[in-house]
């Protein structure tokens, strides 16, 4: 009788020990599928906000080609001084496309920016006397001479490459 005890109480523990395992199994697979869902919903939201970005990112460079095209047809139409348009034309060039704004076509154009770094601007400008102004005035028709039909062919380039 002894004996037939110890077997059942063998036979009790197995059947416990054996159902032990398969809960913490069963436990483990919720925890990971509840992991793998939210690391779905994580990436998710990351794909969500590189859409948005690359949305932003297309918008802004859609608004610096129309920027561009309205300044380089200013520039053509000399509705604005010559280094003014060479200088804005690069800035705006270089957040548009710095590739492109790096090409041999367009260097005059940061030759024009590079010589004019000098010249006070704004409210600068404005506070320099007639005297004062006079040096970057005759710079600033040097660079003209030298580099004006140049500008314009590059500019004219530009507006082509924009239109397409």
């Amino acid at each position: 009788m002894i004996r037939a005890h110890v077997a059942v109480r063998k036979n009790t523990r197995s059947a416990t020990v054996l159902n032990m395992p398969t809960l913490w199994f069963v436990v483990a697979a919720l925890a990971i599928l509840g992991l793998a869902a939210y690391a779905l919903l994580l990436w998710r939201k990351v794909w969500r906000h590189q859409q948005q970005l690359n949305q932003q990112c297309a918008k802004q460079k859609q608004q610096r080609r129309d920027d561009l095209i309205v300044l380089t047809n200013s520039f053509l139409t000399e509705q604005m001084p010559w280094a003014e348009g060479c200088i804005r034309i690069k800035v705006i060039l270089d957040h548009y496309d710095a590739e492109l704004g790096m090409q041999a076509d367009y260097q005059v154009l940061h030759t024009v920016f590079d010589a004019t770094q000098s010249i006070p601007t704004h409210q600068a400008w404005r506070d320099l006397s007639s005297t004062e102004k006079l040096p970057f005035t005759r710079l600033l028709s040097e660079l003209e001479l030298q580099h004006k039909q140049a500008s314009i062919s590059a500019v004219k380039q530009l507006l082509s490459h924009l239109n397409r």
